[in-house]
C-alpha cells in the first residue's frame, strides 16, 4: 500500500502542476488579449479625436463655403463683362499679325511688331506667347488693353511696359494665347 499511496501522491502533484501551468497560461493569454484590445481602443480613440477636429474645422468653414457658393451665383455688376475663352486653332496662327493689326487700328495705335515665341510651345503646351510693340499715346493704350481683354483666345497678359522714345510712346506687351 505504501507504493500505491506514493504513486497517487505523485499523480496528484503532477495534476496540480499541470493545472497550475494551465492556469498561468490562461492568465497570460487573457492579459495579452486585454493589452492588445487596449491598444486597439487607444488607436480608435485617437482616430475619433482626429475626426472630431476635422468635423469642427469643417463646421467652422461651412458658412464661408456657403457664402462663396452664393456669391458665385450672383450676376456681375452693370458695366462689368465676363468673356468666354476659346482656343485658337493652330491653322489660324498665320492670322495673328492681322488680329494684332486690327486691335491696334481699333485703338488708334500703330503696330510696330507682333512676334510669336515658338519656344513657348515646347513640352506640348497649349499656350503660345506673343510679344508685341505698338506706338501711340497713353490713352490709346488703355483702349487697346480693353479690346485685348475681349479677344477670346487671349489667356493672360504676362508683361506690359510703356517706353518713351523719340518717335513717341511705345507699348510693349507679352500675352499668352490659348491654342489647340
Amino acid at each position: 500500500m505504501n507504493t500505491v499511496s506514493l504513486a497517487g501522491k505523485n499523480n496528484r502533484r503532477l495534476e496540480g502542476a499541470i493545472l497550475g501551468i494551465a492556469t498561468i497560461a490562461y492568465f497570460i493569454f487573457a492579459i495579452s488579449g486585454f493589452l492588445s484590445m487596449s491598444h486597439r481602443i487607444e488607436d480608435a480613440r485617437l482616430e475619433v479625436k482626429g475626426l472630431e477636429s476635422d468635423l469642427q474645422a469643417q463646421s467652422m468653414l461651412q458658412p464661408v463655403h456657403t457664402r462663396l457658393q452664393n456669391s458665385m451665383k450672383l450676376t456681375l455688376p452693370a458695366g462689368i463683362q465676363s468673356y468666354e475663352r476659346e482656343s485658337l486653332e493652330v491653322e489660324d496662327l498665320t492670322s495673328l499679325p492681322a488680329v494684332f493689326e486690327d486691335l491696334a487700328s481699333e485703338a488708334g495705335v500703330e503696330l510696330v511688331s507682333a512676334t510669336p515665341q515658338a519656344r513657348s510651345l515646347q513640352d506640348g503646351r497649349a499656350m503660345l506667347r506673343v510679344d508685341a510693340r505698338m506706338r501711340g499715346n497713353f490713352l490709346s493704350f488703355n483702349a487697346l488693353l480693353n479690346r485685348l481683354v475681349e479677344v477670346q483666345f487671349v489667356d493672360a497678359i504676362e508683361s506690359l511696359g510703356i517706353d518713351v522714345t523719340e518717335l513717341g510712346q511705345e507699348l510693349s506687351l507679352s500675352v499668352w494665347l490659348s491654342i489647340r
